[in-house]
């Protein structure tokens, strides 16, 4: 059974992928610029630690991205991308 923080962290990676096709560099695109990601007022609401659950999301193969860990100004240009096995599973259903 998943603890608060588990569930939190999960909630966090599963918004995560919805935010990055929100923001990707075209509608529904599973790639985004960690800048944009950042900047958007949505995304500062809602994630306690925005860092933290990108690398969450890395360690867990959801996403990727060069480097450890992001940085906002330095790292703003840095793609960050849903992995391919997450992007089919996770997309949602087309409507009947």
């Amino acid at each position: 059974m998943m603890d608060d923080h588990e569930k939190r962290v999960e909630d966090e990676i599963q918004q995560l992928l919805v935010d990055i096709r929100r923001i990707g560099e075209e509608p529904g695109s599973p790639r985004v610029k960690f800048g944009e990601l950042f900047d958007d007022d949505d995304v500062q609401q809602y994630y306690e630690a925005l860092v933290g659950t990108l690398k969450s999301a890395k360690k867990r193969g959801v996403i990727d991205f060069k480097g450890q860990m992001l940085l906002k100004g330095m790292h703003d240009d840095v793609v960050i991308s849903i992995k391919q096995s997450h992007e089919e599973s996770k997309s949602p259903s087309p409507s009947p």
